[in-house]
């Protein structure tokens, strides 16, 4: 019984130090660590909302960028956090929820080290080519590829969405593409601007301005159909079906961190993507806002990953 009663007053104990912590918080700055290289979507959107968090939180957010290895290294730090609401991790959703199926000895289990928070923001990739390669479509691009096997196409890194993304447009277009691994959106389109490459997929941020003055061309956007913040620019899904992929900023935190601390940062998350500032970036970027519970996100996070494990599957994908 005594030993009973003492086991019962330590979790009382933690239980109420968990919720006095969770009054106070933030009481430091928070770290977002954000698993892209500057000048990326995913990047873009974790600075607008950081800065409309700092302002709410009355806490510096702090950004820190930790590329590479398919979006793992970023998720691999905050898993192993400290679970205290000060450590999170800003990446693309979808990117997270390919990497089980593509890294089989991952240093974290992507749904049961990580609880989801928020999701920030939605939007298509774009699939840009430089002027030498002499097409303006996909349908142009298709035929091309047919008679030029291997043409090189870049991406953000190996098993983000944008590598799958044109793996599963080259999959379902019936060609052949070499596809170069970076790590991250902005030196992948540094390497097709200066006719390093032929191709590339990448998040619209990272591409559209040169778009825009004619520097690169858009062959189409990963999606079924236009997106009104782009009506010119073509839908690959007007040419090839079953190719829609998108960028889906979002935020997780350690699995352990209590829950009212998850729901206060998904509550200021939600409301940061309702600033007038979130707005502006996120329709200059073809992105839309998203708002979810922790709950809905973690069911939309297992979906995604039962989708992108058949993607992998079939396009027999391996890690570098």
């Amino acid at each position: 019984m005594k030993k009973f009663t003492t086991v019962l007053a330590a979790a009382v104990t933690a239980a109420m130090c968990a919720s006095a912590g969770a009054q106070t918080y933030p009481a430091k700055p928070v770290r977002l660590i954000v698993a892209f290289a500057t000048g990326g979507a995913t990047d873009t959107f974790s600075r607008v909302t950081a800065a409309e968090l700092t302002k709410s939180l009355g806490q510096q957010v702090i950004v820190e960028n930790r590329p590479g290895a398919g979006t793992t290294i970023a998720a691999e730090v905050v898993a192993k956090a400290a679970p205290d609401g000060y450590t999170l991790l800003f990446t693309d959703m979808s990117t997270h929820a390919i990497t089980p199926s593509l890294y089989s000895k991952l240093g974290y289990n992507p749904s049961r080290d990580l609880t989801a928070v928020a999701p920030v923001s939605s939007s298509p990739l774009i699939m840009v080519a430089h002027p030498s390669l002499g097409v303006r479509s996909a349908k142009e691009l298709i035929a091309l590829a047919k008679k030029n096997p291997g043409i090189t196409c870049g991406n953000s890194g190996v098993g983000t969405v944008t590598h799958m993304a044109a793996e599963k447009f080259r999959m379902r277009a019936g060609i052949n593409l070499e596809m170069v691994n970076y790590k991250g959106g902005a030196t992948s389109t540094v390497s097709l601007l200066t006719g390093e490459l032929s191709l590339i997929v990448n998040t619209i941020p990272a591409a559209i301005e040169y778009v825009r003055a004619k520097r690169l061309v858009a062959i189409g956007i990963t999606a079924d159909k236009r997106a009104a913040a782009l009506p010119d620019i073509p839908a690959l899904g007007e040419t090839v079906k079953g190719v829609d992929a998108a960028v889906i900023a979002a935020v997780f935190a350690p699995a352990a961190t209590p829950r009212n601390i998850v729901e206060r940062l998904n509550a200021e998350f939600a409301k940061a993507v309702d600033s007038a500032k979130s707005r502006e970036i996120f329709a200059a970027n073809a992105a839309e806002a998203m708002k979810l519970s922790p709950e809905a996100m973690q069911q939309m996070l297992e979906q995604d990953m039962k989708t992108w494990a058949d993607v992998v599957k079939a396009t027999g994908v391996k890690p570098q």
